[in-house]
This record gives structure tokens, C-alpha cells and sequence, in this order.
């Protein structure tokens, strides 16, 4: 596939992030190879993002703006623009995050040698809002290589797999829909189970190189949804039901690895007393669930993440 005949999409849902989003979008328009186009969609905002956009497209005619009159969730969000997207891959930004200008131009360079690759994804510099400084976080994989399906079934099984954001990454189009979009029900982890669903089917390609610059805020989307452990309790149990029930086919795949978008002891026994998520529990998991996330993160604020990395690839955790 030629570079110019290569069209890249990026999307980009909004609920009240005014303040936000000419930075996010400033960085998508500052690409050295230039997307084919922005879609912003915004989710019912009560904030002044209708003004803001407005302002931007008719700036920047690339920008394309789509509105739900009601809020919807981020997740039919995202799915109204993929439904809209020209681009052969889709970048599902958020607005409050920055993109490195040169993700369109090595996305495309890979396309061209891979045409037919799942998704192409990179780093990530992450500032949280309990640590004082940003920290690199890259992936667990051997670096600049197309990962087959077959390769990361066997990295994911004996390793630690993980990626970064759907923020981080160019997903291809004709493959996202074949999946079905983007799950509702899963709410801050819907971008989760797509990807690795993706790269299950088609594999990717890895690019350690920052694709980009992640801010989690406390009051943000997915960090503040997870602070409700009855909420973030059913979306982990939606998650495994939607695998089996969607992608049966990609079961084993997930429970070998003990894929899950969360680690928590609490989430055992919740999995144990449901009929379909105690099929999903095994050694594995619940070692998994032992080394969580929480653990992880305050290790984090002493060790640089490569140290992270190495200690999870090392425990398979």
C-alpha cells in the first residue's frame, strides 16, 4: 500500500473538557505527515466545548464534529466516530491527552511493509496525579517487529502483556468493525478488550518510540469511574461475560494469559460466586490479582517503570 493512498483517522470524544481540548487537537494537527481527518465527537457537554470546537473547525477544515444531545458514555462516543471515519486507522484519542507529532508518518511507514496488521501502537509518557514527575512507560515486546497473532498468544501466555491506550496506537478500521466497535457495557475499559482483541486476530507491530502523553487526572474519566468498587466490580464481570459470550474464540487466549484491564483481590471472589467469571479464575489469575495494580503503582513512585516492567515480565504479573 502506498503512503498517499494510506488514510489515517483520528477520534476524539468530548464531554466537558473545553479546557482541554485545543491542546489534544493542536497536537493531532501538528503531525509531520498530516491526518486525513479529526472527528470530535461530543457527548452532551454542558461546558462551553461546543464553542471551542466550533472555533477549531473553522480554523482547521479537517476537523469533523459530531454531537449526541444527550450523554451517552465514551464508548458510543468513540463508536459514532469510527462509524464516520474515512481512515483505514483510527486513533481513539482523548481530550485530554497530547500525541507526538510524528505517529501519523511511522504508522504509515509500517502500513506500507504491513498492510494488513492489526494495530500499530508505541510508548507512553504518563503523568499521574499522586506522582510529582512523569514517567516513560513502554511495552514488554521485542521492539520495532510485526508481533503475529501466534507470537503474542505465546508472549501473553508466558509473560506479561500489556499495551498502553487507544490513545497510543493506530487500529485498523475494517477490523474494528468486523469486531464489533467498542463494548458499551465496559465502560473505562472498553478501548481494553478492542485491542487485545485486535491483536489477537491480526497482530501488531511495536514502535518504542512515545506515541503519547497520558494525563491521569483524579477527576478524569477512567480514573474516577474506577473509585467505584460496585461499578468498576460489574464492569470486570461484564468484561470476562463479554468474552465469552462476543469472542468465544479469543476465551483461551485471555484466560491463559489471566488477561484482565484490572487487578484487584477483591475481583476473586466476586469471579468465584459468578456462574461464567469462575470458569475464567485460575493459579494465574489469582497470582495476578495478588500483584495488582495498586501495589505496582506504589512501587512506581520509587523505581523507574523499566524496573516495573522487568519485576512483572520476571513474575509473570
Amino acid at each position: 500500500m502506498k503512503s498517499e493512498q494510506i488514510k489515517l483517522s483520528a477520534i476524539l470524544p468530548n464531554y466537558n473538557c473545553a479546557a482541554f481540548l485545543p491542546r489534544a487537537v493542536q497536537s493531532l494537527l501538528n503531525q509531520t505527515e498530516a491526518l486525513d481527518e479529526i472527528i470530535i465527537v461530543d457527548d452532551g457537554s454542558t461546558d462551553n466545548s461546543i464553542e471551542v470546537i466550533q472555533a477549531l473547525m473553522s480554523a482547521h477544515p479537517t476537523i469533523r464534529f459530531y454531537r449526541h444531545e444527550k450523554n451517552q458514555g465514551v464508548n458510543p462516543a468513540l463508536n459514532t466516530g469510527i462509524q464516520h471515519a474515512i481512515g483505514d486507522y483510527i486513533l481513539l484519542s482523548a481530550a485530554d491527552d497530547v500525541y507526538s507529532p510524528k505517529i501519523a508518518e511511522l504508522t504509515k511507514q509500517v502500513i506500507r511493509q504491513h498492510p494488513s496488521v492489526g494495530l500499530v501502537c508505541g510508548d507512553a509518557m504518563v503523568q499521574r496525579y499522586d506522582m510529582k514527575a512523569p514517567f516513560y512507560r513502554m511495552l514488554p515486546y521485542p521492539a520495532n517487529t510485526l508481533i503475529t497473532p501466534d507470537v503474542f498468544k505465546r508472549l501473553a501466555r508466558k509473560s506479561f502483556a500489556c499495551f498502553n491506550s487507544g490513545g497510543s496506537m493506530f487500529i485498523n478500521r475494517e477490523l474494528i468493525m468486523r469486531v464489533g466497535m467498542i463494548q458499551p457495557a465496559l465502560r473505562w475499559h472498553g478501548d481494553w478488550l478492542l485491542y487485545f482483541i485486535c491483536a489477537f486476530k491480526q497482530g501488531f507491530y511495536y514502535i518504542n518510540e512515545v506515541f503519547i502523553q497520558i494525563d491521569i487526572r483524579k477527576a478524569g474519566y477512567c480514573e474516577n469511574g474506577r473509585q467505584n468498587n460496585n461499578v468498576q466490580s460489574q464492569v470486570m464481570l461484564d468484561t470476562v461475560r463479554i468474552i465469552d459470550k462476543v469472542y468465544p474464540e479469543c476465551w483461551e487466549d485471555f484466560k491463559a494469559a489471566a488477561l484482565m484491564p484490572h487487578y484487584a483481590l477483591r475481583y476473586i471472589p466476586l469471579f468465584l460466586s459468578d456462574p461464567v467469571a469462575c470458569r475464567f479464575v485460575t493459579a494465574r489469575l489469582v497470582w495476578k490479582m495478588l500483584i495488582n495494580n495498586k501495589i505496582m503503582t506504589r512501587i512506581g513512585r520509587w523505581f523507574p517503570y523499566s524496573v516495573i516492567l522487568r519485576t512483572r515480565k520476571l513474575l509473570k504479573a
